[in-house]
């Protein structure tokens, strides 16, 4: 498959199995068995039924009931536009969350003002590079709050695992998703509903704020906005569910 095609897929919130299934049943047109599938479809057959799964919660796939289970792609040139239509409400979620946030602090600051610089990035591979320096320069403590951490692909999960290494403690307050089982052995997980968007913060030092499709962010490293949040996000994590041993 093209790796173009995979890149772009990305950026809309699927994985590269995800983005393989859903193309392979555009290409076929009509509902097709996992059988079907697994035979146009360059993906493990041991994986190929929970990628449907997660194309079907997002929206990309319909399923058939029946023996066997049929799955069918929805109209791409539809649920992209309907994706498109939501990030621009998160951005917009986003960016009033960022300032009202900033106007709280400048409103509480009883001393001398010091002007608060927030960076602006976009384009889904630059957001994730952000990432993954906030994991690199992380050497204390980290809150990540995100409705899903599928996001989080093998690179950034490897720096959360040397960051856990070298001794990090690392808290996340996610949605239930098959990625928690393999986070919970480098993080102390627990979950939560209706996570709007992904916010991170490191060391009482950095802030990354973006939507849940992170196609843009803002970050600071403004110490006194970033032990703000850190204590709100922190209200966030002590107030999710516990995972069940």
């Amino acid at each position: 498959m093209d790796s173009k095609l995979v890149a772009d897929f990305q950026v809309f919130g699927l994985s590269e199995y995800e983005s393989k299934a859903y193309s392979s049943l555009v290409s076929t047109g009509q509902a097709s068995s996992v059988s079907e599938i697994s035979q146009i479809c360059d993906v493990p057959r041991s994986n190929l039924y929970s990628v449907l799964e997660k194309l079907n919660k997002k929206g990309f796939v319909e399923i058939q009931g029946g023996r066997p289970q049929l799955f069918k792609a929805l109209d791409p040139k539809e649920i992209l536009g309907e994706i498109e239509e939501k990030r621009k409400k998160e951005m917009a979620q986003a960016r009033k969350r960022t300032i009202e946030r900033l106007n709280t602090l400048q409103g509480n600051r009883k001393t001398e003002t010091i002007p608060i610089l927030a960076w602006g990035i976009k384009g889904y591979d630059s957001v994730i590079n952000k990432m993954k320096g906030v994991i690199n320069r992380s050497k204390k403590e980290m809150i990540i709050i995100s409705p899903t951490m599928d996001v989080f692909n093998d690179e950034l999960y490897k720096e959360l695992k040397e960051a856990s290494e070298r001794g990090v403690k690392i808290k996340v307050s996610t949605e239930k998703n098959e990625e928690i089982g393999k986070l919970s052995k480098i993080a102390i997980v627990r979950t939560r509903e209706k996570i709007r968007g992904i916010d991170i913060v490191s060391d009482e030092k950095e802030v990354l704020l973006a939507p849940s499709l992170p196609a843009v962010a803002g970050w600071l490293d403004n110490e006194e906005m970033a032990l703000y949040l850190k204590n709100f996000l922190d209200l966030i994590w002590k107030d999710s569910k516990v995972l069940k041993k």
